[in-house]
Formats: C-alpha cells, structure tokens, sequence
C-alpha cells in the first residue's frame, strides 16, 4: 500500500458488493458495456477494502493467483465504478489518485496529511448542509462534492 492509509471501518450502513453488483450490472448494460467476471472480481476487492487504495496497489493485489485480473481492467472498472457513484476518486498533493468505495456510506470530506500521506474522514452536517443551500440558490442540481483539506498533524 501506498502510505495514504487507513481509513476507519464503516460499519453503520455499510453495504455488500453482493446487494451493490446488481446496481452495477444495470449501470454496466445502460452503458452497453460487458458484464465480465473479471469486472465482479474488481468489483468485490473494491467492496472488501476500508482504506484509500491507489488503482495500482489493487491492480497488484489482483496480478497473479486464481482472481487474476489484468491492470487495465482494474482501471477500467474502477473508471466504471466512479461514474456510477460506487467509487470516489481523491487526488493527493502528488496528483496520485486514490479511490474508496462509498456506496451506503453518509457523505464525508478528508483531510490530508501532507508529511505522512495520512487521510482523515470527517463529516460535517453544517458544510454539507451549505453546500446544498448553494446549490438551490443557484439552481444547480449537485451530482458530487469532495471537500479535501490539505495539511499537517501539530
């Protein structure tokens, strides 16, 4: 792993791949793209994971053994499960991009440990609830938001 870390278990609400896949499946035939076993072993290591993971450290993870997937399909999918809402992208101060899964999960923001790569999960029930009142006084229908902050532990 790429010293981002760990991010806390969500336990409350969290949802299963297996109650997820379907959702995916519908996205995936909407967008006329293959549903592959492939993209289900992806999509699973996704689901079992609770940190922030670069494509590359799942694309490892998943380079040899019975649940071989090639790197290009983990990029692929994980592109895939970004746009349907199962994945969140975050840049880092490097421009590395880091994914988690967050359907099921309540909305949250990270901090980001610049001298340790560290990411810290927060949620706000005041800035989420500013954001919204943005958007309905300008009459914008929000899709996404990410609030990172970066910084340093004192």
């Amino acid at each position: 792993m790429s010293g981002d870390q760990t991010k806390k278990e969500h336990v409350a609400g969290d949802h299963s791949a297996d109650e997820a896949w379907p959702l995916f499946v519908e996205f995936l035939r909407g967008k006329e793209s293959r549903i592959t076993q492939a993209r289900r072993i992806v999509f699973d290591r996704v689901f079992a994971r609770h940190d922030h993971f670069r494509a590359d450290d799942l694309a490892a993870e998943l380079s040899s053994g019975p649940d071989h997937v090639s790197r290009g399909t983990v990029y692929r999918t994980l592109d895939l499960m970004t746009q349907a809402g199962f994945v969140q992208k975050i840049r880092d101060q490097e421009v590395h991009a880091h994914y988690e899964h967050i359907y099921g999960h309540g909305r949250h923001h990270h901090l980001i440990c610049e001298d340790t790569g560290e990411f810290v999960e927060f949620s706000s029930k005041v800035i989420s609830d500013e954001i919204d009142r943005i958007c309905k006084k300008h009459n914008f229908t929000q899709r996404l938001h990410r609030l990172v902050v970066f910084g340093t532990k004192v």
